[in-house]
């Protein structure tokens, strides 16, 4: 896994994250042209939406280095050790962001 995967694969989520932000983008000005305000539409989801993709993405990564050692020391197959350390640290980040989203009383968390 010398980046043959790797550089299509961040090209291809680079271009979704450019649709995304276009796609809002009109979004919002369609709803300023109508006189709505932009920001009391906002669910309020950001905050938490922000917390449980970084833990997934920080589990990803974990999950690669680890599966990156583990082949290299030769203690796993190297397609077994990206899939079980990738899988097992999102699994991971996402129990942790389930209990931190719900150590924030209700009253301040934005849902």
């Amino acid at each position: 896994m010398n980046g043959e995967i790797l550089i299509p694969l961040g090209f291809f989520s680079f271009l979704l994250a450019i649709v995304y932000l276009a796609l809002r983008k009109r979004e919002r000005m369609k709803m300023i042209n109508q006189g709505m305000d932009p920001a009391a539409s906002n669910t309020g989801l950001e905050s938490t939406l922000q917390l449980r993709l970084g833990l997934i993405f920080i589990g990803i990564a974990v999950g690669f280095l680890l599966g990156d050692i583990f082949s290299s020391l030769h203690w796993l197959k190297e397609w077994v050790a990206y899939i079980s350390m990738v899988t097992i640290f999102t699994g991971i980040a996402l129990i942790v962001s389930y209990y931190l989203i719900n150590k924030i009383p209700p009253r301040d968390r934005k849902e």
